[in-house]
């Protein structure tokens, strides 16, 4: 370590004896540069314990940002899987239609009608197997995996570390499904494509009423009265109410097997109904969807922000640091050089050089 103190006296003596006044000043004016540049570089630190501090403080804010990351991903994935489902949803009920349309031909006969009624059966279970499964771990905002409920979850998140204030995500029930309340005030679901009505919840051993191709079926869509009836037997074996939901289309054997043509354009019309109903749940979840994303990018832009700031406040001190180094290094290397230019320009001068070298050799 260089002795400022003594580098200040040693430059006076040897500047005042050089020949050349010109050059002397120059050497000296150098010398005072060099010697203040390592005076401000000593006393003139960077406060590192102010910087390290708002370091802290953005590193801490993105940490706390960054809690409600993986709670957005998955919100955002469930609102993103309900709407994909939907999508897929359109598709079935397409393909259910063209059921009803290829069953409403002349040409055929109700062997074929029956096919068309079955293909329709299990495209329209499919969709509700779709609809239950939508969600993942968050939730399920279009449908539920409890037999008897039809009301899809209510998704929650923050939108800010630690507030009291939740952000909501409403789903609406997009199944398609129905049940039967007889006169005891007993609930009957159909199975998933439709073949049997069992009461839920189900007592143990109870398979439930198997809905044949010959049974009667009386049923009112209008006011939802039913009743189903075995072939030969005047008593119904279930009669009741009928209430829809979600949707609203039923199964085939309640639009007559698809044999009957008052019974096929019924279909049409809840099939129809159902796409409009489907546009408007579409909708509501993209809608959805748009907000819990915005909310989701704005987070992670918060979350990059202060990281960023924690990097660049650590990176400008120790470019203040690097900036002091340098500018004291580039006033010693200009000292050096008069320094050096006047020791050879003594044209006679070996005894001044050498006394010269000898003091800084001697101080040093």
């Amino acid at each position: 370590m260089v002795d400022i103190s003594r580098l200040n006296a040693l430059s006076l003596n040897l500047f005042a004896s050089l020949p050349n006044a010109s050059t002397s000043n120059s050497l000296l004016a150098a010398a005072r540069a060099s010697s203040s540049a390592a005076r401000d570089r000593a006393t003139e630190r960077v406060d590192f314990t102010n910087i390290e501090g708002k370091a802290r403080l953005a590193e801490q804010r993105a940490k706390n940002f960054g809690r409600l990351t993986s709670k957005l991903e998955r919100t955002t994935a469930a609102v993103s899987d309900a709407r994909d489902t939907l999508l897929d949803v359109k598709k079935l009920l397409s393909d259910m239609r063209k059921q009803i349309v290829l069953a409403q031909s002349g040409t055929i006969d109700d062997t074929q009608r029956a096919v068309h009624a079955d293909t329709f059966d299990q495209l329209l279970g499919q969709l509700n197997i779709k609809v239950r499964n939508s969600g993942g771990i968050e939730g399920n905002i279009i449908g539920s995996s409890i037999r008897d409920v039809f009301t899809p979850s209510t998704l929650t998140y923050k939108t800010k570390p630690d507030s009291p204030i939740d952000q909501t995500v409403t789903g609406v029930f997009s199944g398609s499904d129905f049940f039967i309340t007889d006169g005891n005030g007993d609930n009957y679901y159909p199975g998933v494509f439709g073949a049997t009505l069992t009461k839920f919840p189900t007592d143990f051993g109870d398979e439930g009423q198997i809905v044949s191709d010959t049974d009667t079926i009386v049923f009112d869509p209008d006011t939802g009265s039913i009743s189903l009836t075995r072939d030969g037997e005047t008593s119904p074996y279930l009669s009741g109410t009928l209430q829809r939901k979600g949707l609203g289309v039923l199964n085939s054997f309640l639009y007559g097997n698809f044999t009957d043509p008052v019974k096929l354009d019924e279909a049409l019309a809840d099939l129809d109904a159902a796409s409009a109903k489907l546009r408007f749940d579409i909708t509501i979840i993209e809608t959805q969807l748009t907000k819990v994303t915005a909310h989701r990018d704005f987070n992670a832009k918060l979350v990059q922000e202060h990281n960023d700031l924690a990097t660049n406040v650590q990176q400008q001190a120790l470019l203040e640091q690097t900036q002091k180094a340098l500018d004291e290094q580039k006033r010693t290397l200009l000292f050096n050089n008069l320094l050096e230019s006047a020791l050879s320009f003594d044209g006679g001068g070996n005894l001044l050089s050498l006394s010269i070298q000898r003091q800084f050799d001697e101080s040093f």
